[in-house]
């Protein structure tokens, strides 16, 4: 076992002196791969706020009519007469248009402004809640209230945030894909580097394997070497993510405040930076194994 834990330790020592050699190119391999793993790690870190912020989102089913601005109040009763009839109302709130715009002068600050106006511009509403919540039914109910008399618009504001999820769920399959393409990104990279490091050692290469060296032993160092680029790169990546996330979730939690609002963004967690380090490793290991056995089978092939 010490025998194994000393050879490791060689073998590492041996990466951390190669890239001590090349810093400037070391650099800039551990930069591009952040920035290929960032993307991925940034957009989902993105839709997973995004996620976050529907799921809060009131996504009951909610069916506002509104009345035409000339019905009146003896109109506003024979509509909801009729819609407390239809069989697929379960429950039915009258918003007269005065107390409507009451409230909008509460709640907003356009109360001197609405003061000066003589006549009411909103009309008359009702909010319903539907038995059954399936599209056809919505539909269906949707243009049986449109054909009453009075009655201009009929809204669903439940839809939006469905579809505001349904994004949310693509987006994430989108991630993915552009993940995984990335991740090959990565590999690439990673393995072009540890090709040129054989390129540039291939005397040294052959003179150990005459001599009686290993695989394993040519190979060892040059994994931990691409494993140690991946995890670096993981790390610029998380930390760049994280930074990003910081600057921007100030200017969004204080649009959120001028709504009305509250919402901050969510940082990368503990155990989502472990992942995101360690599949970078690993990136870089799969990388460096896979350049370092295709060029010792042309070495084998050569002598």
């Amino acid at each position: 076992m010490s025998a194994i834990l000393t050879a490791h330790l060689q073998a590492l020592t041996r990466a951390l002196a190669r890239m001590r050699r090349q810093p400037l190119a070391t650099t800039l391999s551990i930069a591009v791969m952040a920035v290929a793993i960032m993307l991925p790690f940034g957009l989902y870190m993105m839709f997973d706020n995004v996620s976050a912020a529907a799921a809060r989102l009131n996504t009951e089913p909610n069916v506002n009519v509104y009345l035409l601005a000339s019905a009146t109040d003896a109109d506003a009763k024979e509509v909801e007469r009729k819609i407390r009839a239809h069989p697929n109302a379960a429950r039915v709130v009258f918003l007269h248009r005065e107390t409507a715009l009451a409230d909008l002068k509460k709640r907003t600050n356009l109360g001197d402004l609405l003061a000066g106006i003589d006549v009411n511009p909103l009309p008359h509403a009702f909010a319903i809640r539907p038995h059954a919540s399936d599209t056809p039914t919505l539909e269906a109910m949707r243009r049986d209230l449109s054909t009453m008399p009075k009655v201009e618009n009929v809204t669903m504001d439940f839809e939006w945030a469905k579809k505001l999820t349904r994004f949310a769920q693509f987006a994430e399959r989108l991630v993915l894909l552009l993940g995984l393409l990335l991740a090959a990104a990565v590999v690439f990279i990673t393995g072009n580097t540890i090709r040129l490091q054989m390129l540039t050692q291939k005397d040294e290469i052959i003179v150990a394997r005459l001599i009686g060296a290993t695989r394993r032993f040519v190979r060892r160092p040059l994994l931990y070497f691409g494993a140690m680029q991946g995890a670096l790169a993981g790390a610029l990546a998380v930390i760049a993510t994280a930074a990003i996330g910081f600057w921007v979730g100030g200017e969004v939690s204080a649009l959120a405040v001028s709504y009305g609002g509250g919402f901050s963004l969510r940082a990368p967690s503990l155990s989502l930076s472990g992942a995101v380090l360690a599949v970078s490793a690993t990136l870089g290991w799969l990388g460096a194994f896979v350049s370092v056995s295709m060029y010792w089978r042309q070495i084998e092939r050569a002598h």
